[in-house]
């Protein structure tokens, strides 16, 4: 008997940007699954009837991670719950090839055509729709390498910029050749290339009149600090949480990363210290939580008991045993 089910023709992906090899997704389950590897947890469906077919290649490009997507119709969610579980700070980038899709986040939208681009924040809720067919790029950029433009980014997200002129010209000029040179290039290279790709972009923000962010010095580097104190809040039970991590991490001096912290009136240690007693005392207010107090205390970084138990006491005026038998007497009625 002849099957009436339409055949899920593959797309065509005109003038291919990466030069991997694009995987083929003929069904929405693979296709979610691929997605949610590559980039972060996401709702997917199928905007029609029609046959559900999908083609994605992946490539590291220095310090950017690039997709080229070619799709069928669908909607993209990242919910709130979703975003809330978010583990790093990161901006996509989307540059729209051919075909259209629909950016929204921050009670914004923008519409981007072949040579528009927009970008969003993961951390937060937003939504994509994509046309059949449509053919686009997709950089997942770390929040702490555009740091300088924190303040800036966030004030565009969901919004339709162009690529033909200007400094956005020369970031997908300078893209394209990352693309094509970027296996043969050493990788200190890569990666000065790739950060100049991302900078690039980031000039393009303010317009052709105002280019570069109006930011002072100050400015900026509470736009450096909110990324790094976003950090800390996300990785609390990290061993490699310290003030030397830190420093490596950001690929700043431990002489600038006080510098940044003097905002708060606190060292970056003292800062992470009353991070993890704050995480901790939470922890032991809820009712539901059965863990023993050595085990929260070495969970957030706390080598020995006793330390984490002066520690507690000295930050709350109780110890972790008194607070939580305190906690649990005001729940019972």
């Amino acid at each position: 008997m002849m099957s009436l089910t339409p055949r899920a023709t593959p797309p065509v992906v005109p003038s291919p940007w990466l030069l991997t090899r694009p995987r083929r997704f003929n069904d929405l389950g693979a296709w979610s699954d691929s997605v949610n590897q590559h980039f972060v947890p996401l709702e997917i469906k199928a905007r029609d009837a029609g046959p559900f077919c999908n083609l994605a290649a992946n490539e590291t490009l220095g310090c950017l991670q690039v997709s080229e997507l070619v799709t069928a119709a669908q909607s993209v969610r990242r919910t709130r719950m979703l975003a809330n579980q978010s583990e790093v700070a990161q901006y996509k980038l989307s540059i729209q090839v051919s075909g259209r899709s629909q950016i929204a986040q921050d009670g914004r939208s923008a519409v981007l055509h072949p040579g528009d681009w927009g970008f969003y924040d993961t951390s937060r809720p937003y939504e994509v729709q994509v046309d059949s067919g449509a053919h686009f790029l997709v950089l997942r950029i770390p929040s702490s390498a555009l740091a300088v433009w924190e303040t800036t980014l966030q004030a565009r997200v969901a919004t339709c910029f162009g690529s033909t002129s200007g400094s956005a010209r020369v970031a997908v000029d300078a893209l394209r050749s990352l693309v094509l040179q970027g296996q043969a290039l050493p990788t200190a290279q890569a990666e000065q290339i790739s950060t100049t790709v991302m900078q690039l972009f980031a000039l393009s923000l303010g317009g052709v009149a105002n280019p570069v962010p109006d930011a002072s010095l100050d400015a900026v580097r509470e736009g450096q600090l909110r990324v790094i104190l976003r950090h800390v809040h996300e990785h609390l039970s990290d061993d490699s949480l310290t003030v030397a991590g830190l420093a490596a991490q950001f690929r700043m001096s431990r002489r600038y990363l006080y510098k940044l912290f003097s905002l708060r009136g606190l060292s970056p240690a003292d800062y992470i210290l009353g991070a993890r007693l704050e995480r901790c005392r939470d922890l032991l207010s809820d009712p539901a939580s059965t863990r023993q107090i050595s085990e929260l205390a070495h969970m957030h970084g706390f080598v020995d008991a006793s330390a984490f138990s002066h520690a507690f006491r000295r930050r709350f005026g109780l110890s972790p045993s008194e607070w939580r038998a305190s906690e649990l007497r005001k729940t019972v009625p």
